[in-house]
């Protein structure tokens, strides 16, 4: 019978609106076949590559800018992008990228170096015109470069501190792109973060906060013009509206539904269900600057209070797996299932009474109100945690956000426990390891290490790991690097997720790449 009422709903495809915040509006014109409705669950943040890390502002802006270097649609196996081709010398210390000639940006102006150029010094020099303190990706997956110039018109050298493993990957990745001069200069900071400017397939129109981002097909793409004419990314919070809008056709693509729904896409005769195993880890990080946090023994005994499968059951309903470290399965340094810490309520309570844990105290427990990639519940798992914890006698107080709110009171240490995740950017353990854990990534305002922790030898090893292009040293590294963490407890990890993704029928050309991000380049509607 649920099957039935699917069928009936998907029997009104064709449907040229969707319901959003403002009501019923056109977002597809009568006889448009080439555009393509795409629903999440959150809105973009904003629009500057350089300045956001949410996977919705990401995908956005992975369809309007390009990089240097790229990864392959459904890998992370690099190929040419802006540069056509590149030299390394100096022990890997010194790189000259050789530019596409003939590239042009969306407001008509020419790429060439010194485009680059400034693409990388307004993030590099505080005293640069353009410069904005939240780039906060520059000051630590990238603070390893010295030095960007112009050989010629359309050759650029990059010359770095030392030889850095991850270095090619890291250029590939959404802060390294390569943004108009003239379009920031003439719309400033907070001008540009709202109308976007890059030499990519798709165009910036407009972006009606809370409601849509629309780009459109930019017709002089040096790849060759996208067969689709423009791109809708929609908000639609609530998952079952995402499915319903999916199945009467007023959507033609729809991120996150529910676990438990899945099954139903999959065996809709006009849905298809797209899915990989996800890149990503969700965790409970402890502020380990806030008392009682800051004892490790409390720390530990926080670990031994969560029961992770009854989470994992519920909140992924088979479509995640345990996870026992940061890394996800079968990346490079991974440990494997090593169970640091086996649920045991009994031990951990009586490991904080022997601190003399106060009882009596409320901790807040930060969690995010819109699902992710790595969290598809956040709420019904803080819930978990929460009744989890008062079985030992720690009390939680949720602090409900959306996702721009959540972060920046994370990144600014607001929290005595938060709930959030990671999806790999570029497929190098670097990028869990370093941007998560490291104390290079522990500035208040700034962190992507939300526990704070700040462990010299850590930092040490994870620094080694960089400089090393012998994969069994990286990986000796950082299976030592984890057992530091293990020791310092600063993480509850709770799971890495698949992904999936749910298309119409007539939907052509999508593939989910590891980092989640769909490149819509070479994607059609069958009409």
């Amino acid at each position: 019978m649920a099957l039935a009422s699917l069928v009936v709903l998907a029997s009104t495809h064709g449907c040229d609106w969707v319901e959003g915040s403002g009501g019923r509006s056109s977002v597809r014109s009568a006889g448009d076949a080439q555009t393509l409705l795409v629903g999440r669950p959150a809105d973009v943040i904003g629009l500057d590559p350089a300045r956001r890390s949410d996977n919705e502002s990401i995908e956005v802006t992975e369809q309007i800018f390009e990089h240097l270097v790229r990864f392959k649609r459904d890998s992370n196996e690099i190929e040419p992008d802006l540069a056509t081709h590149w030299e390394v010398a100096d022990s890997g210390r010194q790189w000259t990228f050789h530019l596409r000639d003939g590239v042009r940006f969306h407001d008509g102006t020419a790429l060439d170096a010194d485009a680059v150029v400034f693409s990388f010094e307004r993030q590099m020099r505080e005293d640069h015109p353009y410069f904005s303190p939240d780039y906060s990706y520059w000051h630590s997956t990238y603070a390893n470069i010295l030095r960007i110039e112009k050989l010629d018109r359309l050759t650029v050298r990059l010359d770095i501190e030392k030889g850095y493993a991850p270095f090619l990957a890291n250029l590939a990745m959404f802060p390294a792109s390569i943004v108009s001069p003239s379009a920031m200069k003439r719309l400033g900071l907070a001008g540009f973060e709202r109308a976007p400017v890059g030499t990519g397939p798709f165009r910036f129109v407009t972006w009606l906060p809370g409601d849509r981002v629309v780009l459109e097909r930019n017709d002089g793409y040096w790849g060759g013009a996208p067969l689709l004419k423009r791109l809708v990314f929609r908000v639609l919070p609530d998952p079952r509206q995402r499915l319903k809008a999916l199945e009467s056709g007023a959507l033609d693509v729809a991120y996150n539904i529910l676990p438990e729904e899945l099954q139903f896409v999959s065996l809709h005769p006009d849905l298809r269900l797209l899915h990989i195993p996800g890149n990503n880890v969700a965790y409970l990080a402890m502020n380990t600057q806030h008392p009682p946090f800051d004892d490790v023994v409390v720390r530990r005994a926080v670990n031994r209070a969560i029961h992770k499968n009854p989470i994992v059951r519920l909140n992924y309903q088979g479509n995640g797996r345990i996870a026992y470290g940061p890394l996800p399965p079968g990346m490079l340094g991974d440990r494997g299932a090593v169970e640091d810490y086996p649920y045991d309520p009994a031990r951990a309570s009586a490991e904080l009474k022997s601190v003399n844990f106060d009882f009596s105290k409320h901790f807040r427990l930060y969690v995010m109100n819109t699902p992710r990639p790595y969290l598809p519940n956040p709420t019904q798992v803080a819930r978990v945690i929460r009744r989890q914890l008062a079985e030992i006698g720690v009390q939680l107080d949720i602090v409900e956000n959306n996702m721009e709110e959540h972060l920046r009171a994370t990144q600014n240490g607001e929290h005595d426990l938060c709930l959030l995740g990671w999806s790999g950017d570029n497929g190098d353990p670097d990028n869990f390891m370093y941007v998560l854990l490291s104390s290079a990534n522990a500035v208040p305002g700034s962190a992507r290490n939300v526990a704070f922790l700040q462990n010299p030898g850590l930092d040490g090893l994870l620094t080694w790991a960089q400089t090393t292009n012998v994969l069994e040293e990286r990986a000796g590294y950082y299976r030592l690097a984890q057992e530091i963490v293990a020791r310092e407890a600063p993480w509850v990890p709770l799971a890495h997720s698949e992904v999936a993704i749910a298309t119409r029928n007539d939907v052509e050309g999508v593939k989910l790449h590891p980092s989640t991000i769909v490149y819509y380049r070479d994607v059609w509607l069958n009409r």
